[in-house]
């Protein structure tokens, strides 16, 4: 049975992380070979671990993706590593929890994020796209998030700012690359359960509240992005370009 990305070379940033080594997998299960691209050498390679034990291709590569130097030497590495390249998943980010309200904002904080999720998002297509063109064409996702779509009683401004960002460079790409024949789009997930969200819920209270606001009754998961970001890589998504596709079980759409 042939997958929906047979044949195609993808690199992954912030793969050593849930959501991208989920993706990394589904990448893998769906016939991609994978560059897993992470800051950290160990969780780099605990992906590739992984994807192989599955029965994939993978092969790691370390970067900050903030880095300009770092980034293109990582591209070429990829390159090299896969022959070629067809899709980029744009997902390394930050998300920290000393992230407040502007009123109270630490400009070195808002320079760590937007580097990191902005100008890593630049970056990164910035040395990829060529290779994506020289490939015949393919497709760029994007990490954004549904904070996008709506406000939230404790701001994280920072990084709502930076997927705001994001959002409008995916639709900028979308029309500057679709003559290249490469879509871009981006995923603006809600809550997705990992560790590091769980500590934004202090208390059972707080968790019940928020998953209170989600018709579908759960919190997202890994994943639920992997098969999102796997979907808009896919042919299965061939005239799809320009969008920002909010996954969050419902919670944009509830008036609460």
């Amino acid at each position: 049975m042939n997958g929906r990305l047979d044949g195609r070379r993808a690199l992954i940033t912030g793969a050593g992380g849930a959501l991208g080594r989920a993706s990394c997998l589904r990448f893998a299960r769906e016939g991609a070979s994978v560059v897993v691209l992470d800051v950290v050498a160990a969780a780099a390679e605990e992906t590739v671990r992984l994807v192989r034990e599955d029965g994939g291709t993978a092969t790691a590569v370390v970067a900050d993706v903030a880095d300009e130097a770092q980034v293109a030497r990582a591209v070429e590495d990829a390159v090299d590593a896969l022959g070629g390249l067809d899709l980029l998943f744009n997902n390394a980010g930050v998300m920290p929890h000393q992230d407040v309200s502007l009123l109270d904002a630490d400009l070195d904080l808002w320079r760590l994020i937007t580097g990191i999720n902005l100008h890593g998002t630049v970056l990164c297509t910035k040395y990829a796209v060529p290779h994506i063109t020289a490939a015949g064409g393919g497709a760029v996702v994007n990490m954004s998030s549904f904070l996008v779509e709506m406000g939230c009683t404790i701001p994280q401004d920072a990084y709502a700012a930076s997927k705001g960002a994001i959002a409008s460079l995916t639709r900028s790409m979308a029309v500057q690359f679709g003559a290249r024949g490469i879509r871009c789009n981006a995923l603006a997930p809600g809550p997705v359960l990992t560790p590091h969200v769980e500590h934004f819920f202090p208390d059972p209270d707080a968790r019940a509240q928020r998953l209170g606001r989600i018709p579908l009754g759960r919190f997202g998961s890994p994943d639920d992005v992997a098969g999102l970001a796997t979907f808009l890589a896919s042919d299965d998504a061939a005239w799809l370009t320009g969008q920002v596709v909010v996954l969050d079980g419902g919670i944009s759409c509830n008036y609460l």
